[in-house]
């Protein structure tokens, strides 16, 4: 076909333009499909994708209606993700085990989940791109979807933290996901189960202690450290010493190993620009959720507090913590009894107790978020440019100490949020 060689050459090869003919005929209903035109797009900016090079594409068609035979032209905006060609930067951050991770969520875990909500008669969570088709093998790995920026969602910045109303949106989205997931494993708990296994781990498991930790100690605790230090009380820092100095590595682990009967499907990876958000007359309209490599089975506080610390600010957290905790909880209740669920499988008390059971989890990734959002554009890591086969992450994420006092606090004060909560 005309445009396969193209996309192949820098997607992946087993990117077939056959794929995109298909998907055009279900999705808009046509027969005898042509792809007229595929126009390359600019990719997306750097220190918002570690893991894979970005490509978007606006994909024309032409095609009859099978209802009429009418000749019609469509085009759909897509956007895909590929493995790095870079070598240094592919191993360096393992990213065919995080692709592989996503594509099983795509290929398994999505299509299981909306199969169940889809048999109930009722949506009560569609705010995930639509996936065209996604692939791994370890080598020629690619994610295509739906690019919805079309739709008007956009993208947030990576170092802004939200108000009440965004962040209470994004509580909201993630009430639903887990509800559906948890739904899902009270009404189909073999099926559930199956899909819930079908996840790796993909940061926290002693498998990647070496990969991780030495980042971790070296690079991201004396970032946090000196941010305390310049802004906070002692007592603080010492705090802050003696949960990190225990094996802070461990206790991450052990917490996404936790299946208690909260385990539901997480997406994992809460910091601000995976989430997409829709205006329309400058007020705040929709939400949806990109990037499922860190997808996994487990606490759903893990969503919660990681999202929770790395996308807000201290005054908001103080004034509206309680508010968005209710908020998130009313919505998940909700959507347990749309979806056929008793309401009380998550009382508001067992909420805050999971909650309290995940902060250190939610912390711990926000320290890693709030140190890469925070960096001067000139501080990022050019992936492109690593050079070796595989680079120690400690090498490559290098981290300076934040000058910025404004930087400081934000970074402090979600120690002492945590802290001051005695959730460590």
């Amino acid at each position: 076909m005309e445009f396969s060689n193209f996309l192949q050459s820098i997607i992946s090869c087993r990117f077939e333009e056959s794929m995109l003919v298909k998907f055009f005929e279900n999705a808009f209903d046509l027969e005898n499909v042509t792809i007229t035109n595929v126009e390359n797009k600019d990719g997306v900016k750097k220190g918002d994708s570690y893991l894979s090079e970005v490509n978007n594409f606006t994909v024309s068609a032409s095609g009859k209606h099978k209802s009429d035979g009418k000749v019609v032209d469509v085009s759909l905006p897509i956007i895909t993700k590929c493995l790095p060609k870079s070598v240094g930067w592919l191993k360096t951050f393992r990213s065919a085990d995080f692709f592989n991770n996503e594509c099983i969520f795509y290929n398994t875990v999505w299509k299981a989940m909306n199969q169940f909500q889809l048999e109930k008669n009722v949506k009560v969570f569609e705010s995930i791109p639509l996936c065209i088709s996604a692939y791994s093998d370890g080598t020629n790995d690619y994610i295509a979807l739906e690019n919805v920026n079309y739709k008007g969602f956009s993208q947030l910045t990576r170092s802004g933290g939200l108000d009440f109303d965004h962040a209470q949106l994004i509580m909201r989205l993630f009430a639903r996901f887990h509800a559906l997931g948890l739904a899902f494993k009270d009404q189909k708990p073999e099926e559930f189960q199956t899909i819930a296994n079908a996840l790796h781990e993909t940061y926290f498991s002693e498998n990647y202690r070496n990969w991780y930790s030495k980042f971790q100690i070296n690079n991201l605790f004396p970032l946090i450290r000196d941010a305390i230090k310049q802004q906070l009380p002692e007592s603080y820092l010492r705090r802050f010493d003696e949960v990190t100095e225990d094996d802070f590595f461990g206790k991450q682990i052990k917490s996404c190993e936790r299946k208690g009967r909260l385990a539901v499907i997480t997406h994992g990876d809460a910091w601000a620009p995976n989430f997409l958000l829709k205006y329309e007359g400058g007020n705040l309209m929709d939400a949806i959720m990109i990037d499922f490599q860190l997808a996994r089975y487990a606490s759903l506080g893990l969503d919660i507090t990681f999202f929770l610390y790395s996308c807000t600010e201290q005054p908001m957290r103080l004034k509206y913590w309680d508010r968005l905790i209710e908020g998130y909880h009313e919505t998940f209740v909700s959507t347990l009894k749309q979806l056929g669920s008793n309401s009380q499988l998550l009382t508001l008390e067992d909420l805050k107790e999971e909650i309290k059971l995940s902060a250190l989890f939610g912390v711990g990734m926000s320290m890693e978020a709030l140190a890469m959002s925070l960096l001067a554009d000139d501080d990022v890591a050019d992936l492109k440019g690593i050079e070796g086969e595989e680079v120690p992450l400690e090498n490559v994420w290098v981290l300076p100490l934040l000058k910025d006092v404004q930087k400081q606090q934000r970074v402090a004060n979600m120690l002492k949020h945590a802290i001051d909560s005695n959730f460590f």
